[in-house]
């Protein structure tokens, strides 16, 4: 762990401790448990009680999640990177099977989250040494040390405020756009020169989010004023304000969603083939992946 990690406050070298790993200019101890570092000493975005029974929708959802995360990385990613032997981070790794399965594809792969769930879950996964609690915008490594980073569904999150309910709920908080960018600059400051960072999330712009709301699936008509769900141009804007020679392109989604709680609707089961037709039209067609028309992005941005 002390060759891989590092303080994400100073980013100097740690100390492997019995329990932990040491920052001595910080003189900060950082605990590991069943293998897994903890850099975020206590700050999760969420609160787990490992004795909590979850109840059966709850498992079911988890055994979605399990679904969408092989299929993600196998059916996409994979495919998508191509190269061989690359060091890849994944970044909102959430139940953290992408890590086993890009290290079963012969990559050197780490996955980072901010939950307390999530560190309880990676128990789970082969190589749980290799996944660490963390901040996307501290991230616990050295400047440039991956060739590719992946983050899926997390940007939207990020200076927001969101509220459950009978009724889902989010607004934009007044830092957003400034926690927007301290989030894809910590990315991008380990991903190396000619690195490929990968964002994906549904897209401000389609005026309809499947994916957020309080029952999986159903659709949630927004405003593409509501300041939750980015689009490709502030996407665009971020990257500019951080560095203007980054290259900011729309990948074609493609291959990238099952649509397997959308279907359980009557209107998820109606447009399906159309929806099916338009992913494989913007294979061809590159200007589609970034419009209003395409519901789920994914992008990809160049370090030069």
């Amino acid at each position: 762990m002390v060759d891989v990690y590092r303080c994400p406050n100073c980013l100097g070298p740690l100390l492997d401790q019995p329990d932990s790993l040491r920052c001595d200019r910080e003189d900060i101890d950082y605990p590991v448990i069943d293998h897994i570092a903890d850099f975020m000493r206590g700050n999760y975005y969420d609160q787990f009680d490992e004795n909590t029974i979850l109840t059966a929708e709850h498992r079911q959802a988890l055994e979605r999640e399990n679904d969408g995360a092989i299929s993600r990385i196998n059916d996409f990613y994979l495919p998508l990177i191509k190269a061989s032997s690359l060091r890849i981070l994944d970044a909102g790794c959430g139940n953290g099977i992408s890590v086993d399965l890009l290290t079963a594809a012969g990559h050197d792969a780490y996955g980072i989250d901010s939950s307390a769930l999530r560190r309880w879950q990676w128990r789970e996964r082969v190589h749980r040494e290799r996944l660490a609690v963390a901040d996307g915008a501290k991230l616990p490594f050295a400047d440039a040390y991956f060739h590719v980073v992946l983050c899926s569904g997390v940007l939207e999150h990020i200076g927001v405020e969101e509220m459950g309910g009978d009724e889902y709920r989010v607004k934009p908080l007044p830092n957003r756009d400034e926690a927007r960018r301290a989030f894809l600059g910590g990315l991008l400051r380990v991903l190396a020169p000619g690195g490929t960072l990968y964002l994906d999330f549904p897209n401000g712009a389609f005026p309809i989010d499947f994916w957020h709301n309080t029952r999986g699936g159903s659709a949630r008509f927004h405003s593409t004023r509501e300041g939750f769900l980015p689009a490709f141009a502030e996407v665009v804007q971020l990257a500019n304000d951080l560095d203007p020679r980054i290259t900011v392109t729309a990948v074609s989604p493609n291959g990238r969603l099952r649509f397997r709680q959308v279907r359980q609707h009557w209107y998820g089961r109606a447009f399906a083939l159309p929806m099916q037709l338009l992913f494989a039209a913007m294979d061809h067609v590159p200007r589609l992946r970034r419009s209003a028309v395409n519901p789920f992005l994914v992008i990809r941005l160049t370090k030069p």
